[in-house]
């Protein structure tokens, strides 16, 4: 008797991957800015955020077209950020620093989403995957901070008055408030290989050629007209950042369309060149001379793959 004939499934034409994840982070701030008056430092003065802890939820997805092998990933996150401390110096020429304060970071807000588009190879026998891509990534945070104590420096303390050590203002009245936006170009190549049944490792790694910041500065004790005016009242831009991203997870499959997965991120993005204004007019326009941000940590994921 002859046996029957089977048709052969077709492949789908697309493999999706959506899951979502939780990333515990760190992260820090580097302003500074150059008034260009002759007798003051250069930078004139520096504000330092650092140990911003964030947590954050974020659903992601990967679409790819197999005939093409063109594939579209992105993701979109949010979370709170909080703890850390802001130290804000400001200096004369000789980088004699005249002020030295530090204040404690209350938190607030974190806010991203990227979305990639590229060609991949793949050679499902080996078990592994290449591709590259280019994308658009948006990064904005929110950070508070309150307080202010003084801090030793070159002319002991005579700007303020008093000896290092001192509480100026208390831990329950808001003094910063700082909003830094990132729209960054992304380059980049990404891969995964399977190196065991049922286990995976992937991750990307995108060169950032060009990016614009922008970051609203909220000096909350000078908001008088004679001083600098509502907030935001200081306002830095450039369209001249660069930087570098990275994420590597290590996956195992629970099922055939289920995954569970552990992994890191990293995202550096720099500018040393750009404009700084100063309310209530925002007329006279200085040099920014170094805006650097940095986020990374920690990701648990779960995803189904279809």
């Amino acid at each position: 008797m002859r046996p029957a004939y089977v048709v052969p499934v077709a492949p789908a034409p697309f493999k999706i991957d959506v899951g979502a994840r939780y990333w515990y982070s760190t992260g820090k701030v580097d302003f500074g800015f150059r008034n260009g008056v002759p007798g003051y430092g250069d930078p004139t003065s520096t504000l330092d955020w650092r140990g911003m802890n964030g947590h954050a939820g974020e659903a992601f997805a990967r679409i790819a077209h197999q005939p093409t092998r063109i594939f579209v990933k992105g993701l979109i996150g949010a979370g709170t950020l909080d703890g850390g401390t802001i130290v804000d110096r400001d200096f004369f020429a000789g980088q004699w620093k005249f002020s030295d304060t530090t204040s404690t970071v209350t938190g607030d807000s974190l806010r991203y989403g990227i979305v990639d588009a590229g060609w991949s190879f793949e050679v499902p026998k080996a078990g592994w995957r290449v591709g590259g891509f280019v994308g658009y990534h948006y990064w904005n945070e929110m950070l508070g901070a309150s307080g202010l104590v003084t801090n030793p420096d070159d002319f002991g303390g005579a700007y303020w008055g008093v000896p290092a050590g001192t509480r100026l203002v208390s831990d329950a009245t808001a003094v910063f408030v700082y909003e830094p936006t990132w729209h960054a170009l992304r380059l980049g190549v990404d891969g995964r290989w399977e190196f065991l049944p049922g286990w995976s490792v992937s991750g990307e790694v995108a060169w950032v050629p060009v990016a614009h910041v922008e970051n609203k500065d909220s000096h909350l004790l000078r908001q008088g007209m004679n001083d600098l005016g509502p907030a935001p009242n200081v306002i830095s831009r450039s369209s001249r950042g660069w930087g570098v991203e990275a994420e590597l997870f290590v996956h195992y499959a629970v099922t055939p369309h289920l995954a569970i997965g552990a992994g890191g991120r990293y995202w550096g993005l720099n500018a040393d060149t750009g404009t700084v204004t100063f309310g209530p007019s925002f007329a006279q326009t200085y040099d920014l001379t170094r805006f650097e941000q940095q986020r990374y940590g920690l990701l648990l994921e779960a995803k189904g793959r279809f």
